[in-house]
């Protein structure tokens, strides 16, 4: 029995640091919330449940054991119902038609174990939301649920050592798996950190240089599939090194994060911004054709410069920006940043404060 234990629990546990594995790599491709990605983990956890089911082992007489529901419990927590139901689905299916007789009443038994822990599951775990105290309710409730079902089949005095073994075996894998669960979250929330910090540029929260060749590939291939254009916009503050110079640098970071925080109001959340380095930062405007692009810079350029810039000495002081944009498919891939680069230049040449865009 206890080469069977160990049986179930490693194949839980390897299951888990490989699905873990699986699960960074679609996070960042933004893929873990997407219907498909929810179908498969279900997929993915109903074919673990069956794995497990073919480790069932006696602990008395007729009484079987195996770690079916913890399948489905994992299923609920990382994918919610929909992964779930599809887990719960396929074990029962199994359960059914591929592993024991219709006439014996033990595959019935079976059934309604994972059904009453898929809705159990429901009820109390949350989605990607680990709580020790939720993560035991739902354990206790399970053990109760087997305790009750197995007492009123079998003689009680024949089960009860047995019951008891069980209890004891079922809560230990449980709290392991909790515990385990709880570092692979951890672990996963550091990463995800760190490869956000790398990403990000330290004073401003926009994404950085090396992140926005990443970004406009994607947009790149987003474009080239649905044909919705999409504008570049390249923004350089007028004469900042003036700000830094005459006031210092910490004013300068003032004036940037009240800049940052103007851009942020003035663009939609889904586009995205993008600091190249020092005043210069550019943004990808989603489904902007270069018309809308023009008008967009336009309203970021009056914008900044209608806005009161505040240092912490409590002067004020204004700015202004010149802007310069380019459109794709109208312009090639590779002259995009170089042609929104020209029309900032023009816009600069022309006495700034302007706004230079594809004609």
């Amino acid at each position: 029995m206890i080469v069977n234990i160990v049986n179930n629990f490693t194949l839980l546990t390897a299951s888990l640091f490989f699905g873990n594995m699986i699960w960074g790599k679609l996070e960042l491709r933004n893929l873990t919330h997407k219907l498909r990605f929810l179908l498969l983990i279900g997929f993915l956890l109903g074919f673990l449940g069956i794995l497990l089911m073919y480790y069932t082992f006696p602990l008395k007489e007729a009484i079987l054991v195996d770690f079916r529901e913890f399948a489905i419990m994992i299923s609920v927590y990382v994918g919610g119902w929909v992964s779930g139901l599809i887990t719960t689905l396929m074990i029962i299916i199994f359960q059914l038609f591929f592993i024991q007789n219709m006439d014996n009443f033990l595959p019935w038994i079976g059934v309604f174990s994972s059904i009453a822990t898929f809705i159990i599951s429901c009820l109390i775990l949350k989605c990607r939301n680990l709580s020790f105290t939720r993560w035991l309710l739902t354990l206790s409730i399970m053990l109760l649920m087997s305790d009750l079902i197995y007492n009123i089949v079998y003689d009680c005095q024949k089960v009860t050592a047995s019951l008891g073994l069980f209890t004891v075996c079922y809560s230990i894998v449980g709290l392991f798996l909790y515990i385990m669960l709880k570092y692979l979250s951890h672990s996963a929330e550091s990463l995800r950190v760190m490869r956000e910090a790398a990403s990000r540029d330290f004073l401003t929260g926009f994404y950085n240089s090396r992140t926005f060749e990443v970004i406009l590939d994607q947009q790149f291939a987003t474009t080239d599939r649905c044909g919705i254009p999409f504008s570049l916009l390249v923004i350089d503050i007028d004469f900042f090194k003036k700000v830094n110079d005459t006031y210092g640098h910490a004013a300068g970071d003032a004036v940037l994060l009240q800049f940052a925080e103007v851009m942020r109001c003035t663009f939609r959340q889904r586009d995205h911004l993008i600091r190249l380095g020092g005043e210069e930062f550019v943004v990808l405007v989603e489904d902007c054709d270069a018309e809308q692009a023009r008008m967009v810079a336009e309203r970021m350029r009056s914008t900044v410069e209608s806005t009161i810039f505040t240092l912490k000495d409590g002067s004020e002081l204004s700015i202004t920006v010149s802007i310069g944009c380019s459109t794709y498919p109208d312009t090639n891939k590779e002259l995009l940043l170089e042609v929104a680069d020209g029309k900032l230049y023009l816009a600069k040449k022309s006495g700034r404060n302007q706004v230079g865009g594809d004609e």
